[in-house]
């Protein structure tokens, strides 16, 4: 309280000053400019609570900036919703980094602050593929540099099967799947889709593709088969493109003036400028309301990390963050913010445990972001409410192990291998170890025991009898409007959808912003792995994460192939 006072009361000397500023910067018929590129996410990551080496040396701004956030732009256009003096905003979007759920989520953001009666254009300086179009088709004018490239050219699903390269250094691996969709470890095992992953493969393009459809033909004002044809003949020179209706215009940058409509100079207000000065003029509540507390799982789940490439949702710290804001009295409600193609089997149970604990004393509402299957289904199974993305990647439903054996190998290199063992399976995991009959039975005990489990935790869930709910399992992947037609998604929308949920299922009020729970105790985050390397990882499992790879055998792991790439991006869902 002490502290909020002594705010207010600072703003409040400053605020003449700061209306000052504003008006000198925003005047009447401005634009505010924001950039939308690289890295996106739903919400900022907790900041760690210690610097790495490089950033002693470097100092934190030499080393990296903040990410854009759908958070952080939804603040934005809220509050040029309400400021008159703005006419609209310009969306330069350049190469993006993001799924399909925060591309959705971008394009919702859009279509708020178009329906509040701003106008909005998206300025694609560098061209588009699919994924910078869809955003930008949600703006009312689309406009481009004369030689850009358009290329929309839809979505695509790939595997490089590797059975054939294993087989020639005497590698063959064993697949221990529940059930016939769990198709993680295929490009080890085959050398082509089996029958049930194409099906679900197609499925999956075949949602993502009428949203990108959909999303063209109601920006531009198009029919569908014409949106569907610009996909199918593009790429598109800039030119050709703004001759078919695709783009408005074709502007440089200083040219942006007369696509705006205006007859003199512009003034273009960075969005940072402009949020900087909408802050400045709030003041905070004397007596704070409850907060919504955001807990993050991002990345593939794993028991404990200790080496990792990238983020890793590690059980350990994520149960640290469950059980504080289980304890917090400041927080009302709790969201779930899932993001993982999965991994352990007993780190995502561990995680389902605490969330059902937290779920006794306050609202828990998961929200699926632009993947949320296997493992981070099981871990946010347990919530009240599940709210996801059309396009967000769910279900898989099902577990998987994967073993390679090398017997064969020391035989193409002329080495023996002798074990003297005192228990019967004592090397059960050796590499070397030839299963027999008896080996692979209780292992496959194993599995269906854990299937059961994952199949009862979804029924609890959803309310509804396992024997209803096995069906929609078997490891099948779905886009999120699937899922909701399925009843495995409560609601379709983004993550403000997901607090308003929260908050509704909790009563009484709320602060406006959520806070994101960190962990009791972090390390910095490691750099992220190129993408080619984390196309492999996900391929391998969690378990080369980090963390209890040999003890951890059974992992919850949507396949690598379920990467969409357009126009040599690759991105994952």
């Amino acid at each position: 309280m002490l502290t909020a006072l002594l705010s207010n009361t600072a703003r409040a000397a400053l605020l003449p000053l700061t209306l000052l500023r504003r008006r000198s910067l925003v005047p009447r018929g401005a634009w505010v400019e924001l950039a939308l590129e690289g890295s996106i996410t739903e919400i900022e990551r907790p900041r760690p609570r210690f610097r790495s080496p490089r950033e002693i040396v470097l100092g934190a701004s030499a080393t990296s900036r903040p990410n854009t956030t759908v958070a952080l732009v939804r603040e934005l256009f809220e509050a040029i919703a309400h400021d008159a003096a703005v006419e609209g905003v310009i969306v330069r979007v350049r190469a993006l980094d993001c799924g399909w759920a925060v591309a959705t989520s971008l394009r919702d953001a859009v279509a708020a602050l178009r329906a509040a009666g701003k106008r909005v254009v998206a300025y694609l300086p560098e061209g588009a593929s699919t994924r910078e179009y869809f955003v930008a088709a949600a703006a009312d004018r689309v406009v481009a540099t004369a030689q850009a490239t358009i290329a929309p050219l839809g979505v695509a699903a790939g595997i490089t099967f590797v059975r054939g390269l294993l087989a020639r250094g005497g590698i063959e691996a064993e697949v221990f799947a529940r059930r016939e969709y769990k198709s993680a470890a295929e490009a080890f095992t085959r050398d082509s889709f089996s029958e049930a992953n194409r099906r679900q493969t197609e499925a999956l393009l075949e949602r993502f593709h009428e949203a990108l459809v959909r999303a063209i033909a109601e920006g531009r004002k198009v029919d569908d088969d014409t949106a569907r044809r610009w996909i199918d003949q593009g790429p598109w020179r800039a030119l050709d493109a703004a001759r078919e209706g695709m783009l408005d215009a074709t502007a440089y940058d200083d040219e942006l003036p007369a696509v705006l409509g205006a007859q003199g100079v512009v003034r273009r207000v960075p969005a940072a400028a402009y949020l900087g000065l909408v802050r400045a003029a709030r003041f905070r509540a004397v007596v704070p309301a409850r907060r919504v507390g955001v807990v993050a799982i991002r990345g593939p789940i794993v028991t404990e990390s200790r080496v990792a490439f990238g983020p890793v949702a590690d059980a350990r710290r994520i149960i640290g963050a469950l059980r504080a804001a289980r304890e917090s009295e400041a927080l009302g409600a709790v969201v779930l913010h899932i993001d993982t193609r999965g991994g352990s089997a007993l780190a995502s149970d561990l995680i389902a445990r605490e969330v059902d604990r937290l779920r006794e004393k306050k609202p828990v509402v998961a929200y699926f972001a632009d993947v949320a299957a296997s493992g981070g289904y099981y871990a946010g199974a347990l919530a009240h409410e599940i709210v996801a993305q059309p396009t967000t990647v769910t279900g898989s439903i099902g577990v998987i192990a994967l073993r390679f054996a090398a017997a064969r190998t020391l035989e193409k290199l002329s080495l023996s291998h002798e074990v003297i063992r005192r228990g019967e399976r004592a090397d059960l995991m050796s590499p070397f170890r030839a299963w027999d009959d008896g080996d692979r039975a209780a292992f496959d005990h194993e599995i269906d025991g854990f299937y059961g489990d994952f199949v009862a935790i979804v029924a609890r869930g959803r309310k509804r009898d396992a024997a209803a709910v096995e069906p929609l399992a078997r490891g099948r992947v779905y886009a999120g409007a699937d899922a909701h037609a399925a009843g495995l998604v409560d609601r379709l929308g983004g993550l403000d959808l997901a607090l308003d949920r929260a908050k509704s299922l909790a009563g009484g009020r709320f602060e406006e912003s959520p806070v994101v729970v960190p962990p009791p105790w972090r390390t910095p985050d490691p750099p992220e792995a190129p993408a080619a390397a984390r196309a492999l990882l996900a391929t391998l499992g969690g378990a080369l994460q980090g963390g209890r790879g040999a003890l951890d055998l059974l992992t919850l792991m949507v396949s690598s192939h379920e990467h969409l790439f357009a126009w040599e991006d690759l991105h994952g869902f």
